[in-house]
């Protein structure tokens, strides 16, 4: 009772921020405090995959160092980049141990659902926003809820009908990255769930149909929006400013341009980077962002903000502020993630968690290539600390600190 507490507090106090060195949230200066008694001295020998997450982001933290010695780095810049990966690092080793147990999980999405009611961390300013900041995260822990409810007892039709029912929402309030995610993963549940023996031919043959599907599907979605029969103004206005609207990575692009002026910003320091909380001085790489978003360039509004070179992606993000080497290590900590969720996807359909696994595993693609490089810190350790969970629930499938996540009908 008393760890549950612990989780739905974490969950609970994840959006107050407190200014100690930087902006810190309280669920952070919990875990601090939890770490004396939760962290064990054979954590490390026990849990092999926890050593390496940790020992490549203390590989990340001496890169970063390098680099704002290297570059000159601010002090109160550089001690904001450098607590920010010591705080990822607490987050992996506090949240793994605190999400031991099925209910515990459960109980973490929950009020992680709870919370976003009623307070989310970025302004709502349209009904596309609306529904892509307020909305999206309410809905999906409640999907991850009922998807994990509704397999736990055996019933795959209620899962397909909660992940595809949400994809197809998604995509009609032009959320479609999100739609993407659940939708791959209600394929991928359904397959390793089907009893289909999967061989190599197969799966090839499987991708060819998926994206022949996926490539015609995508034609008759663009002639909807345009003909403003489905979707909202913003992926109209998106759809309308492309050459070719039926290419769907021009669309990517354009929906994404922050990871190609990264791609920029990473070709003018590609060795040492440009530290930590590294400022786009001149603007360059703002307007780079701009002509793929097909906006005029408002020298007021640039500078109403922060002016950070934009990236919006984990590892992009990394090569730019801890250069080349800081790139390998969050590399190397996506590597470890997605190494354990696969297995699991693979050979986990015996957990009572294992459509949310799917989901997360499918969801780290996404949020190490196109989500901000702060993510590392307030939303990997708890998907990587649940998926590493699970992982060692069926690896160690007969100790006792691990023995409530199985699947039982």
């Amino acid at each position: 009772m008393i760890n549950k507490i612990k989780i739905a507090l974490y969950a609970l106090l994840s959006t107050v921020n407190v200014n100690l060195i930087g902006s810190m949230r309280l669920s952070e200066i919990l875990l601090l405090g939890l770490a004396p008694t939760t962290i064990k001295k054979d954590d490390f020998s026990r849990y092999p995959y926890l050593r390496k997450i940790i020992l490549a982001l203390a590989l990340l933290l001496f890169f970063q160092i390098l680099t704002d010695m290297v570059v000159g780095t601010t002090p109160q810049n550089y001690f904001r980049g450098w607590a920010s990966i010591i705080m990822s690092m607490l987050s992996f080793l506090v949240l793994f141990k605190l999400f031991n147990s099925y209910e515990g999980i459960m109980i973490y999405l929950f009020f992680i659902m709870l919370k976003n009611i009623f307070y989310t961390d970025d302004i709502v300013t349209s009904d596309m926003s609306y529904f892509k900041f307020k909305m999206v995260p309410i809905l999906s822990s409640a999907v991850y809820l009922l998807s994990a409810y509704f397999y736990r007892r055996g019933n795959i039709k209620a899962v397909m009908a909660v992940l595809f029912g949400y994809s197809i929402t998604c995509v009609s309030f032009d959320s479609r990255s999100t739609a993407v995610v659940f939708f791959l993963s209600a394929i991928i549940i359904y397959f390793f769930n089907s009893g289909l023996k999967l061989t190599k031919a197969k799966i090839i043959a499987f991708s060819v149909i998926a994206l022949i599907i996926f490539q015609v599907a995508y034609i008759f979605y663009v002639d909807a929006v345009k003909a403003g029969e489905f979707g909202g103004d913003h992926a109209r206005g998106q759809i309308e400013r492309l050459d070719n609207p039926y290419n769907p990575l021009e669309l990517l692009m354009t929906g994404r341009g922050e990871t190609f002026a990264a791609v920029t910003a990473i070709g003018d320091a590609p060795v040492f980077g440009h530290g930590s909380w590294a400022k786009d001085h001149t603007l360059k790489y703002y307007q780079i962002l701009l002509m793929f978003h097909d906006e005029d360039f408002n020298i007021e509004k640039a500078y109403s903000k922060e002016q950070l070179i934009p990236s919006h992606s984990i590892l992009m993000g990394a090569w730019i502020n801890c250069g080349i080497g800081g790139f390998f290590s969050v590399l190397l900590v996506f590597f470890f993630l997605m190494k354990m969720g696969l297995y699991l996807i693979k050979n986990g359909q015996s957990l009572a968690l294992y459509p949310v696994i799917v989901l997360m595993t499918i969801g780290l693609v996404w949020t190490f290539a196109f989500s901000p490089f702060q993510h590392l810190r307030f939303s990997v350790p708890a998907t990587g600390a649940i998926i590493m969970s699970a992982y060692y629930d069926f690896v160690y499938a007969e100790e006792p600190d691990f023995s409530e996540l199985l699947y039982t009908s």
